[in-house]
């Protein structure tokens, strides 16, 4: 059952001209094709009951029973409909900017908070790779870190490289939870379980093992800032290379370990985000700004994002998600999420994506501004774009060209 107000039905019903039985323009047969596009058999009366079969009434009886986003995914095709129309000049529907505007607006205000990723036990998170050759360990460096200092390890600056590696975890610390000394967030014996929910996605262990664990945690990031304090208050001269890359080792575990958690509130900011954005837009202007992912640039992005381990994360959960099979708008919502982590995305992620099902109950294919995605992953890194991919792409502009 949807949250539709009385309030919305009281702007609703007028501005859609259902008195009379009608839906704006409507014949019966479009009205059905219309709901058909969005998965939606409207004149199902077990699945809709009550009212009765005008059109009017099968609106009312979708909106009783129907869930929010399925209702919400309706008002936003009706309001592209409308625009759609009167842009063509042969409309007689009488619907103002601002009545379109709130139309769309009500869409928002009805979107459904996201599923929760994760829960105490099953927290998303991310690891760095690391791989093991008889008595060779082959660590990888967690990109963040890397970035930071790279520029040092080219010169063979390795006292600088450490230290600055060091750094980077206070900071990032105090990023997390607003205090940069180990001893501040973790206390002495990093037995203080204050930040547990921030570091770890949630507030108190679920096992003495796991307890032991984020006090272990605790105790690296204590070793990590005397160390540092040792590299802070001396000289800069050489350094050991073999010590400084277990050094840098141990920053990137430090780092890792309390950046590996992504919460539930931030991916729910971000999922909340991208469908807002899109139900602000109307389908014409939505695929103008999707392309070459203008509309990324019109986003204030939350700052979790900018963590290559979140974008993984989040990778990977978008890509377990994604459905083109639902609607035009839920496809659309879909690329969105992935463009944000586009960077993340290989090779083999945008294959995979192509042999994804399309195709709804009804036949209709919904796989709506897959072309423009993969022109945006071709524009920022063209080696990501395998032959099948170029030729699946090629095809998809011959067929428009053709129609």
């Amino acid at each position: 059952m949807s949250n539709l107000s009385v309030a919305h039905k009281t702007f609703l019903e007028p501005v859609l001209t259902m008195t009379g039985g009608y839906v704006l323009d409507f014949s019966n047969a479009s009205f059905a094709n219309f709901f058909r596009d969005l998965s939606v058999d409207i004149y199902d009366a077990e699945r809709y009951p009550g009212f009765g079969d005008s059109k009017a009434n099968r609106l009312r009886a979708f909106w009783k029973n129907a869930d929010d986003n399925e209702v919400a995914t309706s008002l936003i095709a009706l309001a592209d409909y409308v625009e759609a129309k009167q842009l063509a000049g042969n409309s007689g529907i009488e619907m103002s900017a601002d009545q379109l505007a709130r139309l769309r607006s009500i869409a928002v205000e009805l979107a459904p908070t996201p599923d929760p990723v994760a829960n105490a036990e099953t927290a998303a998170s991310f690891t760095t790779e690391a791989t093991v050759n008889a008595n060779r360990i082959q660590i990888e460096i967690h990109e963040d870190i890397y970035s930071h200092i790279e520029r040092y390890l080219a010169t063979g600056d390795y006292f600088h490289a450490v230290e600055e590696s060091y750094k980077l975890v206070r900071e990032k610390l105090r990023d997390i939870t607003g205090k940069e000394k180990a001893t501040d967030v973790f206390n002495n014996s990093a037995q203080n379980e204050g930040h547990w929910n921030a570091l770890f996605g949630k507030a108190t262990a679920s096992s003495d093992a796991e307890k032991d664990f984020f006090r272990g945690i605790g105790y690296l990031h204590l070793g990590v800032q005397h160390l540092r304090n040792e590299k802070a208050h001396t000289p800069a001269s050489p350094i050991d290379t073999n010590l400084a890359i277990h050094y840098i080792a141990l920053a990137s575990l430090a780092y890792d370990l309390i950046t590996k958690y992504v919460s539930e509130e931030l991916i729910q900011e971000i999922e909340e985000l991208v469908t807002a954005t899109r139900r602000g837009y109307s389908a014409t202007r939505f695929y103008r700004a999707f392309e070459g992912g203008k509309w990324i640039d019109a986003l204030t992005l939350p700052a979790g994002l900018a963590s290559s381990s979140v974008r993984k994360v989040l990778k990977a959960k978008w890509l377990q998600e994604a459905d083109f099979t639902r609607s035009y708008d839920h496809s659309n919502v879909m690329l969105m999420r992935l463009e944000l982590v586009a960077g993340e995305l290989t090779q083999a992620d945008i294959d995979a994506l192509l042999e994804y099902p399309t195709t709804d109950n009804y036949g209709n294919n919904q796989e709506a501004g897959m072309l423009e995605f993969l022109e945006y992953i071709q524009q920022l890194d063209a080696t990501k774009i395998s032959s099948s991919a170029s030729d699946w792409m090629a095809n998809k502009r011959r067929e428009w060209d053709e129609n």
